[in-house]
């Protein structure tokens, strides 16, 4: 798996990065991380006991980490490359050349993709599969003439379970988190979790939060994360809090389920069409916190209006607003949301699904015929090399 993402980012593709690998890793397949030297995404690809493999930069041509690149997939027969920039996907199409290397699939989210002639002959050339993760890129991509003779595939993100129980029994669960922030029980919470950067709206959830304060007391705004708009909200949160508002930044927490329980509802306010997903709405799901998104990009195929959580138009302060005082003031639906959107979780986005996609996707593309059960024990006995071992080597600075 290349990423040649900067080294201090470490968001959704990345995040999606780690986990792929350690499930295919989990389930028998030998699996390497292709990350920039000392790198947020090397840093935690370590932390999980994965191989940190030579070979993602900076520049588009680096035939040093090509050629790193292509000694790695030969040492450990490594017929398949999951691509992310592209500049990963030439470095892996130069690999190709000298390596095992047979095929080579992005996993994209759409703001990767470049429509310019060069890049389209780079695709018609060199890429033989695409992994989305909503129906609506999936439809975008194959919308695209040059696109034609490679094979999309929708495979939805998944959270681990487990996390909600090991979230509950190192922080306490609602009442200790709450209590931690200096929030009563009357509060009302609203969370914000991500990158504050202009197309994640977060602005638009603090000026939804003021008109809510003003007709429902004990008010509370959580943001977690950092990015360009931080300084921006914290002057515009200074200005505008009162004692029926309270507004809290945590910066970026590298476990933000240290703070999830904590919600009465979780906002995603994105304005851009390339929110392509939305990770964090699931997170809120699965720790039974009722959601807000954005109707734009893959948030609806998440949130169904009414039945699992609530959906606004993008940048519609008032209506953002409105919502959350409907939350607000009925605790049932609160309550309803909760459990549909936990069990909506557990039937279509559990990571255990999404390995198993991943795995049968990759068997499809590698071997003429899949096993027959995604749930079955794959028989990796191929000449690829597959092993069920990690190899751990050391990157090239």
């Amino acid at each position: 798996m290349l990423n040649s993402t900067p080294a201090d980012v470490f968001g959704g593709v990345e995040q999606w990065m780690v986990r792929a690998a350690r499930g295919l890793s989990s389930r028998g397949h030998t699996v390497g991380i292709c990350a920039r030297p000392r790198s947020m995404l090397a840093e935690r690809s370590a932390g999980a006991d994965l191989a940190i493999v030579a070979g993602a930069g900076g520049a588009d041509y680096d035939p040093l980490r090509s050629a790193a690149l292509a000694r790695a997939a030969r040492r450990n027969g490594a017929t398949i490359a999951i691509v992310n920039y592209n500049k990963d996907l030439i470095q892996a199409a130069r690999a190709r050349r000298r390596s095992p290397l047979r095929h080579l699939v992005m996993r994209s989210v759409l703001p990767m993709l470049d429509t310019s002639v060069r890049h389209q002959r780079l695709y018609r050339r060199h890429l033989d599969g695409i992994i989305t993760p909503s129906r609506e890129v999936r439809r975008t991509i194959e919308a695209y003439p040059w696109m034609q003779g490679v094979r999309v595939q929708n495979i939805p993100n998944g959270i681990e379970l487990a996390r909600v129980d090991r979230a509950r029994a190192r922080y306490g669960g609602r009442g200790p988190t709450r209590t931690a922030f200096g929030f009563t029980p009357d509060h009302f919470v609203i969370g914000g979790v991500g990158r504050l950067e202009p197309h994640k709206g977060f602005q638009d959830l603090l000026e939804a939060a003021v008109q809510l304060a003003h007709t429902r007391p004990l008010t509370a705004l959580v943001l977690v994360g950092s990015g360009s708009m931080e300084s921006e909200l914290r002057t515009r949160a200074e200005a505008v809090a009162r004692g029926n508002l309270q507004i809290v930044f945590t910066g970026h927490l590298d476990d933000p389920d240290a703070v999830m329980p904590a919600f009465d509802v979780l906002v995603l306010p994105s304005t851009t069409p390339y929110e392509t997903f939305g990770q964090v709405l699931i997170e809120a799901m699965a720790f039974h916190v009722p959601v807000i998104g954005s109707r734009i990009g893959g948030i609806p195929e998440i949130i169904k209006h009414g039945q699992n959580g609530l959906l606004v138009d993008p940048g519609e302060v008032d209506g953002l607003a409105s919502e959350l005082h409907r939350l607000a003031v009925e605790p049932e639906l609160r309550r309803r949301f909760a459990r549909v959107g936990r069990r909506c979780i557990e039937e279509h986005y559990r990571e255990e699904t999404m390995i198993e996609r991943l795995e049968r996707y990759l068997f499809e593309m590698g071997r003429p015929e899949p096993p027959l059960d995604g749930r079955q024990q794959v028989d990796c006995s191929c000449p690829s090399g597959y092993s069920g071992w990690v190899r751990v080597m050391s990157g090239i600075n």
